[in-house]
């Protein structure tokens, strides 16, 4: 017998309870899923063109070293969902979000009303990182600096496969244009000889018309 859930409506089988269907229906809903790994999210940043990458892992690695840096001063640690920086560098890019929460960021709900809102975020959620945790942030860290190095190597790697694939086509169309050449030297030269051969052939018949003998 098969169910649907009774969050999303998702046929289910047989073997998943109402219960545990309805509770992944929830989490998703309210955005509490499991957290990523850093590898994960990486994994993830990876994907990105090379601009939004190198924005969003500069963006990222500096909110982690600020962090490090200074643990306990709550504004290195909160970050507003509507503020131009994450909108445009972070939430932008694919895995930037994911990132931060494989590093321990939570989302956190504003308060209606309350005081300490900037006027560009208004009533935004606010992502913040209650207990840093030294380890997770330095491995962040060093997975950053890695991605960046790996992401590199790959730019180059797919920009010297497009000068190879770029000369490739420059020494064939050379080829082709050789042989187009090749073909009309030989087309002129056929037809310059056929000139030449009717003019040696109208001379030809000029003298013999000329040749008394030829009358008798």
């Amino acid at each position: 017998q098969h169910l649907l859930a009774p969050c999303c409506g998702r046929l289910l089988s047989s073997l998943e309870t109402h219960k545990a269907a309805k509770r992944r229906c929830c989490l998703a809903a309210s955005g509490t899923m499991s957290r990523p790994t850093v590898e994960e999210a990486v994994e993830v940043l990876m994907m990105n063109e090379p601009k939004a990458f190198r924005i969003v892992t500069e963006v990222l690695f500096k909110i982690v070293r600020n962090i490090e840096l200074h643990p306990h001063e709550p504004k290195y640690s909160q970050i507003s969902t509507g503020s131009a920086a994450y909108t445009g560098k972070i939430a932008c890019a694919k895995g930037g979000l994911r990132f931060l929460r494989a590093v321990g960021f939570e989302k956190r709900e504003a308060a209606a009303g309350g005081a300490g809102c900037s006027s560009d975020a208004g009533d935004a959620p606010t992502l913040v990182l209650a207990a840093p945790d030294a380890e997770v942030l330095e491995a962040g860290k060093q997975a950053l600096k890695a991605a960046v190095k790996e992401f590199g190597a790959k730019v180059e790697a797919a920009r010297v496969a497009e000068n190879k694939a770029a000369a490739f086509k420059l020494a064939e169309l050379k080829r082709v244009s050789a042989q187009n050449n090749s073909k009309r030297d030989a087309t002129a030269e056929a037809e310059r000889r056929q000139i030449m051969e009717g003019m040696a052939a109208d001379k030809a018949e000029l003298e013999r018309q000329r040749d008394p003998s030829n009358f008798c």
